[in-house]
């Protein structure tokens, strides 16, 4: 879980150049490819020192490229959605990332076994992938300065 933090920073600290560089659907596609790929060492390994060090590698990556992608869907969302539809964009959002955990997790864990909930997961999240392979992200020149700098104060009411 620490390797995981650290990926997550590192995600954190590198989605807005490589946004600015290459533009926000291909940096967001890259770290959907990464996502499942990351998660492969956690189906396939087993126990001791050489599965320990491949799941932390396969975490630092998979939460590195879950921050990057998190942080850019999150501006072309505020870029794209009216004012109005914010709360609602964010909740169905969080509820399509966060609702299925538990019942895949715990559930089909339980149900069909923990291996092969894993390979079932992993391949899951291709979809998103495919998702935004789809989508008229492509379009976007770049999202990170328009939302996320400020550029004068906002007035009084």
């Amino acid at each position: 879980m620490g390797a995981g933090g650290a990926g997550g920073i590192l995600g954190a600290l590198v989605w807005q150049p490589l946004e600015r560089h290459w533009g926000p659907g291909p940096v967001m596609l890259g770290a959907l490819t990464l996502n499942p790929l990351a998660q492969i060492p956690l189906v396939l390994v087993g126990p001791g020192l050489g599965g320990h060090v491949a799941i932390g590698i396969g975490m630092v990556i998979q939460t590195g490229a879950a921050v990057c992608h998190g942080g850019l869907q999150r501006a072309v969302r505020q870029k794209l959605a009216p004012d109005e539809l914010q709360g609602r964009a964010q909740a169905t959002g969080a509820w399509l990332a966060f609702s299925l955990r538990p019942f895949a997790a715990g559930g089909l864990g339980t149900w069909i076994g923990l291996r092969l909930t894993l390979t079932l997961i992993t391949a899951a999240l291709v979809i998103p992938f495919l998702v935004l392979w789809n989508s008229p992200v492509w379009d976007l020149s770049t999202v990170a300065p328009a939302s996320l700098t400020v550029t004068e104060e906002p007035a009084n009411p």
